[in-house]
């Protein structure tokens, strides 16, 4: 048996391919939750958010004279555009978007797409 089959048959023995999925699967819903609790804060303390940016704005300012006002003010114009957005998606309410897709390959599989190891 080569050193192949022998993973194989170690990763269906102790079904590597369902803990993987299930493991993804956790960390999806994982990473919404987190982006849920974000975005409720967002939208609970935006005046707080702001004044903390606003005043980040400001030192940023005041340490380098103003030499960079124009970055600072395209930054702080995405971090307000980026914090809009995660607050609308969390209003929206959208569905769950799925998780982790179903593997349809193994790595070990002889005839797996390219990238795999074989």
């Amino acid at each position: 048996m080569s050193f192949g089959e022998q993973m194989k048959h170690k990763a269906d023995e102790v079904h590597f391919q369902e803990k993987a999925k299930d493991f993804g699967d956790a960390l999806v819903e994982m990473a919404r939750a987190a982006m849920s609790v974000a975005a409720g804060y967002a939208q609970d303390n935006r005046g707080k958010v702001d004044g903390a940016l606003d005043k980040a704005e400001a030192k940023i300012s005041e340490k380098t004279g103003g030499k960079h006002a124009d970055t600072v003010t395209k930054v702080r114009a995405s971090v307000d555009k980026g914090i809009d957005k995660l607050v609308d998606k969390h209003d929206q309410a959208a569905p769950p978007t799925p998780g982790v897709p179903d593997d349809k390959h193994s790595a070990f599989d002889e005839d797996s797409p390219a990238g795999n190891p074989t």
